[in-house]
C-alpha cells in the first residue's frame, strides 16, 4: 500500500492541539473566519461566502500559456545531454551507458550515510539509494520523492489531473519563485501583491522595473474589493492588466494573516476574468494553528492558473534547501529548461534523504511531526502574546496571528519606526525588522515592526519586549 493511501485511511486524529481534518474540505472553517478585534488594520466582518467552486482539478480547457512567457524564456531549448539523464529513469538498470557523461560513484569517498532522528531512529542511505544521492539527477527531481509528493498534494489539495499538472523540485521555494518570475516578467510589467509583503518576493521583480500594485490588508489578508477596484480602473483606462498576482496566503510573512476560503474563491474568479496567474507562495501552510487545514488556491484551480510553491524549510530543515512547485505542465517545463542550464537540479542528497524520511515515517509519523511543529510554534506565540499584553498595552496595536512565526506591530504615536528599530533598539541589543523594509513600496515611512517568535526563549521574550517598551517610550519623548 502506498505512503499516502495509508495516510488517507486515518484522515483525522486527535493529538495535542485539536481534531485536525487532514484533507482540506471545501467547507468554510469557522475558525478561519476568526478576525481579532485588536487589529492594526480595519476590522473585518466576514461577508457571505461564494458558492463552492468545483473542487475537481481537471483543467477543462487549454490556456494559451505563451501569453505569460517572456521573450527570453520562449527561446530556451532543452539540453540534449540533460534529456539523456531523464531518459535513464525509463530504461532498465542493466542498459549500457556510453552516452552519459557523469562521474563513477565508485570513486566517491562515501560508503554509507546515516542520519539519526530526534527519536533515536536512524535513516540510512546505502547501495543504490546512496548512488542516487551522490549522483546527478534529472532537472525535475528524484522520481520516487515526486511520487510521494503527488500523493501528498492530492491528500491536502484534492484530486489532481497529472496529465495537465506536474511537480518540479526546487532549492527551496525561493528558487521556484525566482525561476517563475524570470520566465514570465517583462520590463515594466504590472504585478499585484499584498502590502506588507515578503521582501524575497518583491525583490525578484525590481530588476524588471515592475509596476508593483500594493493591495492593502486587513486582519484576514488582502482586501478583495481593492483588487477589484484596481483591475476595473486599469481596464477602464486601458492600462496593462497584471498577468500575475503574488500571495502568501497562510500565516503570511510579515503580517501573520490567513486568507479565508471565500476570499480565495473571489480572487480566483478575478484571475479567471482578467486572465492572470496566481503565485501561491505557501511555506507556512503546515504551521497554521486552526482546526482544519486551509483550503488552497490549488484545490480550486479548474483552469490551470495556479503555481503553488511549497517548502520543507520550515517543517524539516532550511539547510536541506528542498521545495517544489505544483502547476501546469506547460509552465513547469519552461522552468525545467531554465534549471537545465543553471542549478541543474535540487541537491540529490537532500531529495533522497527526504524521500527516505517520508517513506520511513508513513502517515502517523508525518502527522505527528506536523502536530509537533505546530504545537512548538503555538507555545512560542503564547509566550510572545503574554509578554506583549504585559508590556506593550497603550504603546502598540496588534492582532494575534493564527499560524507562522511572525507578529506585526504598529507603534502608536510614531509615523516612522525606522530610527526606533535601527538605532534605539540595537543599542539595547534587540533585533527587529522595520516595517518600511517589508512594504511593497519601501520608500514610504512605516510605523510598523515585525517580531519573530521562532527562536527566542520565554525569558528572552519577556526581557526583549520589556526593553522594546522602554525603547518606544524613549523614542516618543525624543
Amino acid at each position: 500500500m502506498s505512503f499516502m493511501k495509508t495516510l488517507k485511511k486515518n484522515i483525522s486524529m486527535k493529538l495535542n492541539m485539536a481534531q485536525y481534518q487532514f484533507y482540506s474540505s471545501s467547507k468554510e472553517s469557522a475558525s478561519m473566519e476568526r478576525c481579532s478585534v485588536d487589529c492594526i488594520v480595519p476590522e473585518y466582518c466576514p461577508e457571505e461566502p461564494l458558492p463552492p467552486y468545483n473542487q475537481n482539478s481537471a483543467i477543462p480547457f487549454e490556456i494559451d500559456y505563451s501569453y505569460f512567457i517572456n521573450e527570453i524564456s520562449s527561446k530556451r531549448q532543452s539540453s540534449k545531454l540533460r534529456e539523456i539523464t531523464r531518459l535513464l529513469e525509463k530504461l532498465p538498470p542493466d542498459c549500457i551507458k556510453f552516452g552519459v557523461g557523469v562521474p563513477n560513484v565508485q570513486t566517491f569517498p562515501f560508503k554509507k550515510i546515516s542520519v539519526e532522528l530526534i527519536t533515536g531512529e536512524n535513516i540510512k542511505l546505502q547501495g543504490q539509494e546512496l548512488s542516487d544521492a551522490l549522483q546527478y539527477l534529472p532537472s525535475v527531481g528524484y522520481r520516487p520523492l515526486i511520487n510521494i509528493l503527488e500523493e501528498i498534494q492530492e491528500s491536502f489539495h484534492g484530486p489532481q489531473n497529472w496529465s495537465k499538472r506536474s511537480i518540479i523540485m526546487t532549492s527551496g521555494a525561493q528558487e521556484g519563485l525566482s525561476k517563475v518570475v524570470e520566465m514570465c516578467v517583462r520590463c515594466n510589467d504590472p504585478v499585484i501583491m499584498p502590502d506588507p509583503v515578503y521582501t524575497g518576493a518583491v525583490d525578484l521583480f525590481k530588476p524588471y522595473s515592475a509596476d508593483i500594485i500594493p493591495i492593502v490588508q486587513d486582519s484576514c489578508g488582502v482586501v478583495v474589493e481593492e483588487i477589484e477596484k484596481v483591475l476595473a480602473e486599469r481596464k477602464r483606462k486601458m492600462l496593462p492588466i497584471p498577468k500575475m498576482i503574488y500571495l502568501n496566503p497562510t500565516a503570511s510573512n510579515p503580517a501573520g494573516t490567513t486568507l479565508p476560503t471565500h476570499r480565495k474563491r473571489e480572487i480566483y474568479k478575478l484571475a479567471c476574468e482578467y486572465n492572470m496567474l496566481i503565485l501561491e507562495d505557501d511555506p507556512y501552510y503546515y504551521l497554521h494553528f486552526e482546526k482544519e487545514n486551509p483550503v488552497s488556491f490549488l484545490s480550486m484551480d479548474t483552469e490551470g492558473r495556479v503555481l503553488r510553491f511549497d517548502s520543507f524549510s520550515k517543517i524539516m530543515s532550511s539547510g536541506l534547501r528542498v521545495g517544489f512547485i505544483t502547476g501546469p505542465k506547460t509552465l513547469l517545463h519552461r522552468v525545467e529548461l531554465h534549471m537545465q542550464t543553471s542549478s541543474m537540479h535540487t541537491s540529490s542528497l537532500s531529495q533522497v534523504l527526504l524521500y527516505k524520511l517520508l517513506s520511513h515515517w508513513g502517515k502517523d509519523g508525518l502527522i505527528s511531526h506536523f502536530m509537533h511543529v505546530k504545537n512548538f510554534y503555538k507555545q512560542k506565540l503564547d509566550y510572545m502574546m503574554s509578554a506583549i499584553n504585559k508590556h506593550l498595552n497603550g504603546l502598540a496595536e496588534w492582532y494575534e496571528p493564527n499560524g507562522g512565526m511572525f507578529l506585526w506591530l504598529k507603534i502608536i504615536g510614531l509615523n516612522d519606526a525606522k530610527k526606533l528599530v535601527t538605532t534605539r533598539c540595537l543599542e539595547k541589543f534587540i533585533i527587529l525588522a522595520p516595517g518600511f523594509a517589508l512594504s511593497a513600496i519601501p520608500e514610504n515611512p512605516s510605523p510598523y515592526i515585525r517580531l519573530s517568535y521562532s527562536i527566542a526563549s520565554p525569558e528572552e521574550v519577556d526581557r526583549g519586549i520589556a526593553l522594546l517598551a522602554e525603547a518606544i517610550r524613549e523614542e516618543l519623548l525624543d
